[in-house]
Order: C-alpha cells, then structure tokens, then sequence
C-alpha cells in the first residue's frame, strides 16, 4: 500500500457598520475568496512528543508534502487537564475558523470522570474521523509471561505489586487496564508518562512490568529482542504483528473496549463553509500517495468518516465509554 491562518480583518466604519475587505480577497470569518481559511492552528491535548503531539505534526506534514494544503498548521499544545483544557480553549474560540483539534477517546472520558465539567465533547464541531490505532499488550522480553493469562495470573499472585505504564487515567491503555483488573480480579499499580518514549523506557528498566499501546511503539523493541507483544486489545488484525491473537481469543474476554481512534474537531458554530472545507482536505489526505504509507508504517487502520457520521460515532462512543468508566470505578462522583 502507499503512503499516507485563520487572521480576518474588518473595517468598522461608525459605530457598527463592519466591512468585508472583499478587494484584498478576504471574506467574514477569515475565510479567503476561494474558501479557505487564511491561517489554521491544530490543539493538541498532549505535550510536544505526546501521542495527538505527534500525529498531529505528521499529518499536518504529511498533506504539505502531498499538496493537500499549502501552508504550514502550527500545533498548539494545550496540557491542562488531560484535554479539559484543550476543549475549553476550542470551546473559547466559538465560531472562528482558524482552530482544529486532534481527537481521542481521552477528550471523551475525562469529562465522564469529571463532576460539573464545564465542557465536553458535545461542545464541539465534529469534523472527521481519520483512522483507529489497534492496541497490543507488551511485556519486556526476559518477563516469562507469553499470554495475557499469564500476566494476569502472576498479577493475582501478587496484588498491587506489579506495574502498568501508559500515558493519563483517562487514556484509552489506562481503561483497558482497568477493565483487565475488574473482570479479572486482578490488582495492578498505574504508572503515567506522556510520551511512549518514556514508557517504553520504565518497560525496558522493569520500573514496569506490561505496557498497552499502539504496535508501532514496540516495533523496534520487538527486533531487537527486548521486548515482545502478548496480545491484541481486540480482534482487529494488527498489521504490525500478523500473527499476534487477541486476548479473546486466548480465553480472556473482557467485554467491549474503547478502541483508539484519530480525529478533528472545531469550535462551536464553526461556519459550515469551514466545515466543509477541512473536510474536504481530510478526505483527501485519505486518498493522497502517502497516506496508505503512513498507516501501514504507524499499524493502523484507516477508517474516514465526516462530520454527518462523526457526529453520531462520537455520541455513542461517548454513551459506551460512559458505561465503561462507571464499571471501573471512575465516573462522576
């Protein structure tokens, strides 16, 4: 397979008579006369080297060098909250055109664990989703455990003594864990870092004993011998690891999971033209030389929606995470 500014000006003439500077080729809402935004930035909920950190910076890079858009998108990353505070900063931004955000089940969740959040997902203009992330389950190579059971078994031996490490509470790795202990009985210690760099270094010194993320985090781990995959999180195929089954088919079923999915909201009452603009380039960084690249190298999955059927997915995703997160002990209180 292959490869995978918003600034407006207005001249107010009197008291409220607002001008279009229709002769310099802008229109109301930052939009130029071929309805493009003049200027785009991309929120992230994570630091720089964070997951949506990093996916952001390679799409964005990646539909430059495919000639999907021609300018750069800065990203802008907004830590506060674990993505409170990057939906409150969308949230402010009501009706412009120059934002997007990167969205994972994490900008779901954390309001869901949250009581008397001021935003939630359902604040936000759906754009589109882009694709899912299969997740696998990862121990250090010399650990002895060569299924989930086995990790789950020796953590029964020994409640509270082993370790997790992923990335916040609210993360989709960190719910999987959750639901793992629950329906197994099995108790286990959570250790959060931001970037999967950091992780896989606490897995690497045993300061960790399994890790939950996408395959291409353990990829080179795995050639080198330090560390191997037990499972997949569910029956996706996983394109990274081919041969690797699912912990449901080792005998570990769990129910449903959150699945880690990849998508761009905007602000409240973004303009339809925007919406339909950024769609538009979303669909065909879909189709652009080197998106199938990019999903393949990074074990993905693609799966594009616009904002008519992102809306709907984000609702229900949100009902069954909802559910989740209260059989886990962590909704509202």
């Amino acid at each position: 397979m292959k490869r995978a500014n918003l600034s407006w000006r207005a001249a107010v003439l009197g008291a409220a008579a607002v001008l279009v500077l229709s002769g310099c080729g802008l229109q109301r809402g930052g939009m130029n006369g071929d309805g493009v935004p003049n200027s785009t930035q991309v929120v992230v909920h994570t630091g720089p080297g964070g997951g949506s950190d990093v996916f952001a910076r390679q799409v964005t890079k990646l539909m430059q060098t495919d000639g999907v858009i021609s300018d750069a998108w800065p990203v802008r990353n907004q830590t506060e909250g674990s993505s409170i505070g990057a939906m409150s900063y969308l949230k402010s931004r009501k009706g412009k055109v120059d934002t997007i955000a990167a969205v994972t089940p994490t900008w779901l969740v954390t309001p869901l664990t949250l009581q008397g959040s001021a935003v939630s997902i359902t604040d936000l203009q759906p754009i589109a989703a882009l694709l899912v992330e299969p997740e696998v389950i990862a121990v250090r190579a010399d650990s002895g455990y060569n299924t989930i059971k086995d990790f789950i078994a020796d953590a029964k031996s020994k409640p509270d003594q082993l370790v997790q490490v992923g990335g916040s509470i609210t993360a989709t790795d960190s719910l999987t864990g959750k639901a793992l202990q629950a329906k197994t009985g099995a108790q286990w210690k959570y250790l959060s870092f931001s970037d999967s760099a950091q992780r896989i270094g606490a897995l690497l010194r045993n300061d960790a004993q399994m890790m939950i993320g996408a395959s291409t985090d353990f990829v080179d781990q795995v050639k080198l011998g330090a560390i191997k995959v037990l499972a997949t999180v569910d029956d996706r195929p996983v394109a990274t690891f081919p041969k690797l089954t699912s912990m449901k088919a080792q005998g570990l079923d769990v129910g449903p999971l959150p699945e880690e999915f990849r998508g761009f909201v905007g602000p409240p009452d973004m303009p339809k033209e925007a919406v339909d603009y950024y769609q538009g380039v979303f669909e065909k960084l879909v189709h652009a030389p080197g998106w199938d690249d990019f999903v393949d190298e990074n074990g993905s999955v693609t799966n594009f929606l616009g904002p008519d059927e992102f809306g709907p997915f984000l609702e229900k995703q949100n009902e069954s995470l909802k559910v989740l997160v209260d059989s886990i002990g962590l909704g509202q209180e």
